[in-house]
């Protein structure tokens, strides 16, 4: 892949402010694409990765928008294009999780997490894919989760409703692959653990349980699901839609 995969292309990234989002961000700002940084409510986490892509040499622009309201994400479509153009490719990254006694959950709990994960992820895709259809080109990535191929190997009685609404990521993520092609490509990314926000209370013990019982023995970077990410946006995958790729160090394998 040469570093100018996606001259004179747009990407809008969800959940861009930080983590996974910033590390696709910066990588695909390296290819030569034009960045649509999306946050919630994380302004300056957001300034900052548009600090790291503009240090690339690349166009940026940050967005708000909460993809859970059809609304708020039709704003946000409305303001990239206004602004980079339209969007030629999309990664689906924003997501929110649990970590309580999901046995104890209550209900505006699990519809809020579903809401973000998996309506939010619906909400992109099908505001993006009217306009990729009519031009004829369009690549989607859907950050799911190893959590959405197994049950939490910690704590089992947690991430209920993370898991679920992963696993429904991966579901619509292959139905739309069949539906929309052949002028979309629509893969997901099942990212195993990762140094991030999520992850960084998790005890050492803990941490060093997951790392001897992965067979790479460490711990995933954001930038290796950035990779990743580059790859299926990219033509060097040209013949590859509603795959699902797992980034975990071998601790998960593909289903």
């Amino acid at each position: 892949m040469s570093e100018a995969d996606f001259e004179g292309r747009t990407a809008l990234v969800t959940g861009g402010s930080r983590g996974i989002g910033r590390a696709i961000c910066i990588r695909l700002a390296q290819a030569g694409a034009r960045i649509a940084i999306n946050h919630s409510a994380s302004p300056a986490d957001a300034d900052e990765t548009l600090r790291q892509v503009q240090a690339e040499g690349a166009t940026g622009l940050v967005v708000q928008a909460d993809v859970s309201d059809y609304a708020s994400t039709d704003a946000m479509f409305d303001a990239v294009e206004a602004g980079l153009g339209p969007v030629d490719m999309l990664v689906t990254n924003a997501g929110i999780a649990s970590f309580q006694d999901d046995t104890e959950m209550p209900l505006e709990l699990w519809n809020r997490i579903l809401a973000v994960n998996l309506n939010g992820t619906f909400h992109c895709v099908w505001r993006a894919k009217e306009g990729m259809r009519r031009r004829g080109y369009g690549n989607i990535v859907c950050i799911s989760s190893v959590g959405g191929l197994r049950p939490s190997q910690i704590r089992p009685d947690r991430l209920i409703a993370y898991g679920t609404s992963k696993a429904a990521v991966i579901g619509f993520a292959r139905s739309c692959a069949a539906a929309l092609g052949p002028e979309i490509r629509v893969n997901c990314v099942a990212p195993g653990l990762i140094d991030t926000d999520m992850t960084k209370d998790m005890t050492d013990e803990t941490r060093a349980r997951l790392v001897a019982a992965t067979p790479l023995k460490r711990t995933g970077r954001p930038e290796d699901v950035a990779a990743l990410t580059h790859f299926l946006l990219s033509e060097a995958s040209s013949f590859v839609t509603g795959q699902t790729y797992v980034t975990s160090g071998g601790a998960v394998t593909s289903p």
